[in-house]
């Protein structure tokens, strides 16, 4: 039988770290002793770093818990990107601007806002393969972006909205939009004499402001040099990447990468140790290869040097987590 193979896009850092303290508190609420070390220096988060989280919430099972997880996050939760969209010159501009910038905070998703004669559409389209998570993230990105705009354009236009969710209706949502299940797509509709209706927190200045605050953190996350590195990290049977290697890849200087590794807060050492820890995590959960086996994947020698290194990034030994599961 053939084992689990890991998507590469799940090693890429896809959710921002509010989101995630979020749903560590939701984990908590239900009665959940929650243990996650989230990446250094407020990084984006990777599915891979989430997915003991989502194991423990068993959200493959229970992906109606999107609609708790969407409904706890609160406009603060934002940054930057929420104040943009309150502070849209109207209903429109807000849809417009959510969909430029949501990517700072979520990528589980592409975003799409797309305008004809009758209507402006949010579209959600999944960015990379979520399997069996695909449900409970959609519903907890569209609950929590779609209720933006329901802030800012009121709950009595909000009636006249249109939510097409590509789930089914389970487990209903109780929102003041028009729900429609089982859809295609999941999106937004909204009618073109609402989207062009001034928002009753519109401010020039802060939304001036506010884009340029998202452009700023688009851009430092889209360039960040931990993010290429994640990405060039190997996927299962592949050797792991010296650092003079990965620099020739990135086409600078050992040195050069060392430095501004540095100023992004972390050393590359770290960064190996993070990816593997991933690695580890997930061959430990999804296949029954033998400790050795494992060991020699991720680059170690023998068991001990891996149960060693993996007690100390994760805080017990690699049967130990096995046997959490």
């Amino acid at each position: 039988m053939n084992e689990p193979t890991l998507p590469a896009a799940w090693r890429e850092g896809v959710i921002h770290p509010a989101y995630v303290r979020i749903a560590i508190a939701l984990a908590e609420r239900m009665g959940l002793a929650v243990d996650l070390r989230l990446p250094e220096g407020g990084r984006m988060v990777s599915v891979l770093d989430v997915s003991p989280l989502l194991a423990q919430l068993g959200v493959a099972q229970q992906p109606y818990l999107g609609i708790d997880l969407g409904s706890l996050i609160p406009a603060s939760a934002h940054g930057a990107m929420g104040y943009a969209v309150v502070s849209s010159p109207t209903v429109g501009d807000a849809m417009h601007t959510l969909a430029r910038y949501a990517s700072m905070r979520n990528r589980f998703f592409h975003y799409r806002c797309q305008d004809d004669d009758s209507e402006v559409r949010l579209v959600l389209e999944p960015r990379m393969p979520l399997g069996p998570l695909r449900t409970f993230c959609e519903i907890g990105t569209a609950v929590s972006v779609f209720k933006m705009i329901q802030g800012v354009a009121g709950d009595e236009a909000a009636a006249h909205m249109h939510f097409d969710a590509h789930w089914n209706g389970e487990v209903p949502l109780h929102v003041p939009m028009q729900m429609h299940y089982a859809q295609a797509q999941t999106a937004l509709r909204v009618p073109q004499a609402i989207a062009r209706k001034a928002t009753p927190t519109a401010d020039a200045k802060l939304y001036a402001s506010a884009c340029r605050s998202c452009e700023e953190e688009l851009a430092e996350i889209d360039g960040s040099l931990v993010s290429r590195l994640h990405t060039m990290m190997p996927g299962e049977r592949q050797d792991w990447p010296s650092l003079k290697a990965a620099a020739e890849r990135l086409a600078m200087s050992p040195r050069t990468l060392i430095r501004r590794l540095v100023a992004e807060g972390v050393t590359y050492q770290s960064v190996l140790d993070e990816a593997k820890s991933e690695m580890a995590c997930w061959l430990l959960k999804n296949t029954k290869l033998p400790m050795s086996a494992i060991a020699e994947r991720l680059g170690f020698v023998d068991d001990t040097n891996f149960s060693r290194s993996f007690r100390r990034w994760r805080g017990c030994t690699p049967l130990e987590y096995r046997k959490s599961f």
